[in-house]
């Protein structure tokens, strides 16, 4: 699934969301599987998240993860996290919220948010979607799999 498009629309977004969740259930690994959103404020990762939680069959009001950090949701046997590192200062931080119980959870799906605030703790992806303004209304979209 790597790949490059533009986003132009919510629409886009839903269809991207849909895509990639699709692709995240058709896993066979039992290892937490780990999602790396890259991009500038206001790129539109929260937003993708969102579509893609959706998407994953969670039909509960999905927030952002801006001031509490970690967003959990529960879809039948799978835990769902949605974490957002923008405000770490500190790697004892990450060991305080927990980070490393979460990578290690079985079947679990984790979305992080600023993975580059991790001073050097999150090294492995399975995913990592980078996102980029290139006007007003578009963003530039990579996705990278990581096998």
């Amino acid at each position: 699934m790597n790949k490059k498009l533009t986003l132009s629309s919510l629409e886009d977004t839903k269809n991207l969301g849909q895509e990639i969740a699709k692709e995240i259930l058709k896993r066979k690994d039992k290892s937490a599987f780990i999602v790396f959103l890259d991009g500038d404020l206001g790129t539109g990762k929260t937003t993708l998240v969102k579509e893609i939680i959706f998407a994953l069959g969670i039909k509960e009001k999905v927030k952002s993860p801006t001031f509490t950090i970690i967003e959990p949701y529960e879809l039948n046997d799978k835990n769902i996290y949605h974490i957002d590192l923008y405000r770490i200062n500190d790697p004892f931080e990450l060991e305080t919220i927990g980070l490393r119980e979460y990578l290690n959870e079985s079947e679990a799906i984790i979305f992080i948010e600023w993975p580059e605030k991790s001073f050097g703790f999150l090294k492995k992806f399975n995913l990592k979607i980078s996102l980029k303004h290139s006007s007003e209304k578009e963003r530039k979209c990579k996705i990278e799999l990581n096998p």
